[in-house]
């Protein structure tokens, strides 16, 4: 997946109304978008994850670390 397009799928799924997000950009991650979080990581990487792992993740470049920055090109 090209990395502009993840970024656009986790600005909807996060429901960010920034135009232009960047690595450092912060995110709070409520229960139904950690929900959205988990299925789109196993549909799009083959990657599970959890509600705890996900809270502890801050900023865009947490979720980028986790799918892994070869997963985009």
């Amino acid at each position: 997946m090209k990395k502009e397009l993840f970024l656009e799928e986790i600005k909807e799924i996060l429901l960010l109304e920034e135009k232009n997000i960047t690595t450092d950009t912060p995110i709070e991650i409520d229960s139904m978008a950690s929900l959205l979080l988990i299925a789109f990581f196993d549909e799009k990487f083959s990657k599970s994850i959890t509600q705890d792992e996900i809270k502890e993740m801050k900023q865009i470049n947490d979720l980028i670390n986790f799918v892994g920055t070869d997963n985009l090109t």
